[in-house]
């Protein structure tokens, strides 16, 4: 260790109490860093266990694969799991409505097939045999052909063709109507005759254009047909999901080839550009609010370090020490600093997050995917991450002051006169003011006034405090003024409203919804309003959902089926989460807002001890000498809240604005004086308790020694 660094650790260990709250503030900062990075990796990884438990769990998807194809796949060392069903073929859906989807697709599924693609059943049983069949829900609602559960089916069965090319489900169906394209033809190869024992919701694996609706059987007998005509749809799990488009590319010889979207948008692989900038663009922005709150306690920490040592600074730069040695010394002493608080920033935020998590669980399951459970997830990578922000902050911050004392002439340095250059009329008080402070008051502003950049820090540091304390306050009441004011006034769980239906029709539906299970009292009411109360409401909407589209009834403009009870209680939830991250979030900010107002005050009354020794030697009582620190407090309390009570109520109002006049509903802004009260008491408290434990420490000093030793 060179004697620079002896010099930066002797400090260290001199200034005890600073270099302890530093400690402290550098620990809480690298504990939100790790709570967010740690929180991040949590939520992604139930987001994409929900959508694999939805949606399945593979990544990558071959229409139109042979028997050799899906033997080289199953041995390549990057996959971990394939499973197939048979392209048995395709049928004309006579009665179609959607001139883009003209086709049935028939699908031979194995019981592997079965457990690795969700199904989801709304009415009747899954196929036993290769004879049965299972129809979605949306040829009714979107190709217009209503085919219910008993129902037989003679089926015309072959293959797409255009010219000599095969075309799969990963091709849309081609008209002809645009210029310079031919027009397919479906070439029969089998007749088929299935019995339809179920109706189950789309597929997640049917692409939008795709030109078929996807009928399910069984693969028993069928698998030997698929091989015959050469055709599997293939779906491959990856060791390394990151490589999926890759991969796809590298497999599929002619790029037929499809991705299971609804995972790949939670990995941050979405072919939407939108959703991954969404998905960063939160992350970034949370870790710039805690990178911001954290640079003014350790740049001030820092800055008060060196001020202290402007005159020790002075020597070692006369005596041939180099501007690069002397800010060397700067960042040694934050890396000593990083490496004491960020693995205890690390040991705090794990279980701060994960106490987070277990309150918040059941709230996710309701908003989002119910059965799959939140839990911590604790990844290296992202716990380096936050470790690696977390010393990025200490060393830009101990950069800059370090930067600008090293640029300081030596002889300023030495004699210290670059601290204070005021002229005289820039310290007058006025008469009025000394009548009504006395000399205790005068000496406390004369002291701000004279060393404004010194108290700079801890007036923005307190100012960010109440602007984002009122701030969480106000998004609180605007998300709840928000609830209210969209809030249904009904006394049921479920409504479904119907425009111009006839009334037989009405009453048909009406007969059909009131039979969902969990459904303990209906009404029909005037207007094409039907009303349902449940035990379950979320289980009865989705049933009802389903019966709709068997009949052929398509929730859109004219049809309206609503969960008002899920709608109030997501509401709810939502509320509760952001109110809960929010106060986590603030309390953590505001702890390191309070260490930099101890650290700055404690620190500037330490070094003002010559100062406040030299008042007491010359007659000022203990009683006179407590004044002016009420004062200084004053002073401090009253340009904080000159500068955060403005910014607060700008930044409420802003919040109010974006939550409830974007969507159009009218909404007077409440003033939020709950929040004001809190945060200026909360401001005096802070400052005052300060002020009293450093006064304190001065008031048992002996004033000979004070008087006559240096500033440490």
């Amino acid at each position: 260790m060179n004697i620079f660094r002896k010099t930066a650790w002797q400090s260290l260990k001199n200034s005890r109490v600073r270099s302890l709250v530093t400690v402290i503030g550098v620990a809480l900062s690298a504990a939100m860093f790790t709570a967010v990075t740690t929180f991040a990796v949590s939520l992604q990884s139930y987001l994409v266990n929900g959508a694999i438990v939805r949606h399945g769990g593979w990544h990558v998807n071959f229409p139109a694969a042979d028997a050799s194809f899906v033997q080289e796949q199953a041995e390549d060392s990057r996959v971990t799991d394939i499973v197939t069903f048979a392209n048995i073929g395709y049928a004309r859906l006579e009665g179609g409505q959607n001139p883009d989807k003209p086709y049935l697709f028939l699908a031979g599924f194995s019981q592997e097939t079965f457990e690795a693609l969700p199904v989801n059943l709304i009415l009747g049983r899954l196929p036993e045999r290769d004879d049965e069949v299972l129809v979605p829900a949306h040829v009714a609602s979107n190709g217009g052909v209503q085919i219910s559960v008993g129902d037989v089916l003679f089926l015309s069965v072959g293959e797409r063709m255009c010219t000599d090319e095969t075309l799969n489900q990963h091709v849309p169906y081609r008209s002809g109507r645009e210029p310079g394209t031919e027009k397919e033809n479906l070439l029969v190869t089998d007749k088929k005759v299935y019995k339809v024992v179920g109706i189950y919701k789309r597929p997640s694996f049917e692409e939008r254009t795709a030109p078929g609706y996807t009928l399910i059987t069984a693969a028993d007998g069928l698998q030997r047909d698929g091989l015959q005509t050469g055709s599997f749809s293939a779906f491959v799990t990856l060791q390394n999901p990151y490589q999926a488009r890759s991969y796809g590319e590298e497999a599929s010889a002619d790029g037929a080839y499809a991705l299971n979207q609804e995972v790949m948008r939670f990995l941050g692989l979405s072919d939407s550009e939108a959703i991954n900038g969404y998905l960063y663009a939160i992350g970034i922005i949370l870790v710039l609010l805690i990178m911001l709150g954290s640079v003014f306690l350790i740049y001030n920490s820092f800055t008060i370090s060196l001020n202290d040592r402007v005159h020790q600074s002075g020597i070692l730069l006369s005596v041939g020490a180099t501007e690069r040695q002397l800010r060397g010394m700067a960042i040694f002493e934050g890396f000593c600093i990083g490496l004491a608080g960020i693995p205890l920033g690390v040991l705090i935020g794990i279980p701060v997050i994960r106490l987070v998590l277990a309150l918040v669980e059941e709230n996710f399951r309701n908003v989002l995917y119910e059965g799959v459970p939140l839990t911590l997830t604790i990844s290296l990578p992202a716990l380096s991450a936050a470790a690696l922000i977390g010393m990025v902050t200490i060393l830009i911050s101990a950069w800059i002051p370090a930067k600008k004392a090293a640029r300081m002439p030596v002889m300023e340095c030495i004699r210290q006169t670059g601290e204070l250059k005021l002229e005289p009329k820039a310290l007058r008080t006025s008469q009025s003011f000394g009548r009504l402070c006395g000399l205790p008051g005068i000496l406390a502003l004369k002291n701000f006034k004279r060393n404004k950049r010194r108290y700079r820090s801890v007036i923005l540091s307190l100012t960010l405090s109440v602007v984002l304390f009122v701030a969480a306050g106000s998004f609180e009441t605007a998300l709840e003024q928000l609830t209210e004011m969209t809030m249904v006034d009904l006394d049921g769980d479920i409504l479904f409203q119907a425009k111009d239906m006839e009334e037989g029709r009405l009453q048909e539906v009406y007969g059909n919804l009131k039979t969902a299970d969990g459904v303990y009292k209906s009404e029909c009411r005037p207007e094409g309003m039907l009303v349902f109360w449940s035990e379950s409401p979320a289980r009865s909407t989705e049933q009802m959902q389903a019966m709709l589209e068997v009949m052929g009834i398509a929730a859109g403009h004219a049809c309206t089926l609503s969960n008002i009870y899920e709608v109030l209680e997501e509401n709810r939830n939502i509320r509760f989460i952001v109110n809960l991250f929010s106060a986590v979030f603030l309390a953590m900010i505001s702890l390191i807002a309070v260490a930099n107002v101890f650290n700055t005050i404690s620190t500037n009354i330490r070094l003002r001890r010559r100062e406040l020794a030299m008042l007491r030697s010359v007659g000022m009582s203990d009683r006179e000498f407590g004044r002016m620190m009420w004062f200084e407090c004053l002073i401090y309390g009253w340009r904080t809240l000159c500068f955060g009570l403005p910014a607060a109520l700008l930044v409420s109002w802003l919040i109010h604005w974006w939550l409830t006049g974007r969507e159009g509903v009218q909404a007077a802004f409440p003033i939020p004086w709950k929040g004001l009260g809190i945060s200026i008491l909360g401001v005096f408290i802070v400052i005052f308790v300060t002020e009293l434990y450093a006064a304190g420490r001065i008031k048992r000093e002996n004033i000979i020694e004070a008087l006559r030793d240096d500033v440490t």
